[in-house]
């Protein structure tokens, strides 16, 4: 029994040994006033540009485009828009909202012009749960 009282003994001196160098961090000075914090500067967004939403449907046995509520016949057309607005700004983000009754043939084309395009970012819409 002596050996195991010496034992806790020594481990009691060594813990209060080895905690009596550290600095409580309620005595640590800080520059943080008790009031709110707020920033003297608004920081716009610099983007002049919004997400691009591409809503492909079917029409009368025709996929039909939506670019941003804009209707787009052609995907000539829609190739030649997204490369110039790619050029502009690739870091926007491509949202696809595809109808169930869009072949998966023109869904694969439409991504394929976003890749070609080489936006940074496309994204599918998902009708939430319900």
């Amino acid at each position: 029994m002596t050996p195991l009282i010496d034992v806790v003994f020594l481990l009691l001196i060594f813990f209060v040994c080895a905690s009596v160098g550290q600095i409580p961090e309620s005595l640590l000075p800080s520059q943080i006033e008790a009031g709110g914090l707020e920033a003297d500067t608004v920081i716009e967004d610099e983007s002049p540009f919004d997400d691009v939403w591409l809503h492909l449907l079917r029409d009368k046995g025709q996929t039909i485009v939506e670019l941003n509520d804009r209707r787009i016949e052609r995907f000539s057309e829609l190739q030649s828009i997204l490369l110039e607005l790619a050029a502009e700004v690739p870091e926007i983000p491509v949202i696809l909202d595809i109808d169930g009754e869009v072949p998966w043939g023109d869904l694969i084309r439409i991504y394929d012009i976003c890749l070609v395009a080489e936006f940074e970012s496309i994204h599918f819409a998902v009708d939430p749960p319900k």
